[in-house]
């Protein structure tokens, strides 16, 4: 069994609880289940102490007054002779040793474990010498006095508290001595002696083992003790330091329920994330689920947890507690806490990022001077939805500006950019939800139409020509009539790009200018 080793407080009587002094990882414990090291043992008997000084004050103040008072018996048989004197003297100098064993073992006072010790040793010596000076003083022997004897010292090994080697071997030199006065001084017959031998074999074999295993185990009994109050004193700091880096995480956290989204804890920046105004003092009044702007993205993010256990990154667009729209990049774990699957959800805020990128995709997809997609956009806008619609019919329409160069020529280039804004204006107000305008070069625009058929088409380009035709433009004053020539053509099973359909559309726009102009001409007509 290996212990951690941790310095020894020898300060205070209880730091056994707590501490754990610099024991001996391979073998704490000698053979007679003490420990090696003095202050091991120290720390333990402070710890055992209640136990221990209990069972020593017994033993003080029991032992010594029953030896004493058997001195009535003394008196009755010895009271005329010099030896009772002798005797009465060794049985004060017994109770003066147990009195002392009590006052070491008194609660209240100063525990040292080394003078309980000393106190027991002087206690367990003197009554031993006792014994024998009564013996030689009564100056015969009886099996009943060596019963007695092995009794006493049978009762030593189950009840007290072995606090030192000492201990243990003082027991059989005190059935030794007993072995000595009987044979040489009393000269007890061989047939008793070999009586008391088996009987005292048995004793201090069975003695012997009880107290070393008692020993043993109330020591180790107590390691296990410190071990498990280590463990919890370090599983209490790891959860107070894991509490503490929750809370000042720069990175916003939400800690949830994972069956019914109550939240459990925000941190800091959570709280000033998503609660910045304290609308959820506390925070098992807030659900997960009502943060979410999506209903979509929220239960998406929910079956990726149940399958997977772990969800995202993913960017997600999030309410915050008072309904401000934010953008975040999340990322969820199930855990276990409490006993039950929470939810750890990080956030890291990206409303500005998410602002700029599509403020630079605006730029980039779109005509700076007619709000349309430039053509860049156009192709990027239409594609994934050629994609979407590949099962249905689409069109595609391209449209051209008759005479475009010559109002540049003639009124300037404001006034033909002022042109092409109007003619942007009137071509988007006669198209349908759905349908994708883009400004793909000077005085060009093309028309993509999801879902629409070629008749459909052509009478959207129509009716787009007589909007422009009919109506002259207004510019500054001027009236500058316009007109258009588009061509039509319908996107061919398997097409999923549109560069085929533009070229076929830009046929039909250009024989729409060799038959005059403000035409549409269908690439139908054309062979395919």
């Amino acid at each position: 069994m290996i212990w951690p080793r941790r310095p020894l407080d020898s300060g205070t009587a209880n730091s056994g609880d707590t501490l754990l002094p610099a024991i001996d990882p391979g073998h704490p414990l000698s053979t007679l289940g003490l420990f090696r090291q003095t202050e091991d043992e120290h720390a333990y008997l402070r710890s055992a102490w209640p136990d221990i000084a209990a069972r020593l004050r017994l033993l003080g103040l029991a032992g010594g007054g029953v030896f004493m008072l058997a001195s009535v018996v003394d008196w009755t048989k010895l009271h005329d002779t010099p030896q009772f004197w002798a005797i009465l003297l060794a049985r004060l100098l017994v109770l003066a040793l147990g009195i002392n064993l009590w006052r070491a073992a008194r609660t209240g006072v100063q525990k040292s474990p080394a003078a309980l010790r000393n106190a027991l040793i002087a206690f367990q010596i003197g009554g031993i010498v006792g014994f024998r000076l009564v013996n030689l003083a009564y100056g015969d022997y009886s099996p009943n006095q060596g019963m007695s004897g092995l009794l006493m010292v049978l009762a030593f090994y189950a009840f007290v508290p072995m606090l030192s080697p000492v201990n243990f071997w003082l027991l059989p030199a005190s059935t030794a001595t007993l072995f000595i006065m009987a044979a040489g001084w009393f000269d007890a017959t061989s047939r008793d002696l070999t009586a008391m031998l088996v009987i005292a074999v048995f004793v201090h074999l069975l003695g012997w083992s009880a107290a070393v295993r008692s020993a043993r185990s109330g020591r180790l009994a107590w390691l296990e003790r410190l071990r498990l109050a280590q463990e919890m004193e370090e599983r209490r700091a790891a959860e107070s330091n894991l509490r503490h880096l929750f809370e000042v995480c720069p990175v916003p956290l939400v800690l949830s329920e994972r069956v019914d989204g109550k939240v459990l804890r925000f941190n800091r920046s959570a709280q000033a994330l998503l609660d910045p105004h304290g609308m959820y003092p506390d925070p098992g009044s807030a659900h997960a689920s009502s943060f979410y702007a999506d209903v979509q993205s929220r239960q998406a993010i929910s079956q990726a947890l149940r399958e997977r256990g772990e969800a995202g990154p993913v960017d997600v667009r999030m309410l915050t507690a008072a309904g401000t729209d934010i953008q975040v990049m999340l990322q969820a774990r199930c855990l276990r806490y409490d006993g039950k699957v929470a939810v750890l959800t990080s956030l890291v805020e990206m409303t500005e990022r998410k602002q700029r990128e599509q403020a630079l995709l605006r730029q980039t997809q779109t005509d700076m001077l007619t709000g349309l997609y430039n053509r860049r956009g156009f192709f990027e806008r239409t594609e994934p939805v050629l994609r979407e619609a590949r099962s249905t019919l689409s069109c595609l329409l391209l449209i051209d500006a008759d005479h475009f160069k010559r109002v540049n020529d003639t009124h300037g280039h404001a006034v033909g950019d002022a042109v092409l804004l109007q003619l942007a204006s009137r071509m988007s107000a006669a198209l349908r939800d759905g349908d994708v305008i883009g400004r793909i070069g000077g005085e060009e625009f093309a028309v993509f139409l999801p879902g629409a058929d070629l008749k459909t088409a052509a009478a959207l380009a129509e009716r787009i020509r007589e909007l422009v035709a009919r109506h002259a433009l207004r510019i500054h004053g001027l009236r500058v009539p316009m007109t258009l020539s588009i061509g039509v053509t319908r996107l061919l099973p398997g097409e999923m790009t549109l560069d085929a359909a533009l070229s076929r559309a830009d046929a039909a726009m250009y024989l729409a200018k060799q038959g005059g102009r403000n035409r549409v001409e269908m690439a139908s007509a054309l062979a395919q």
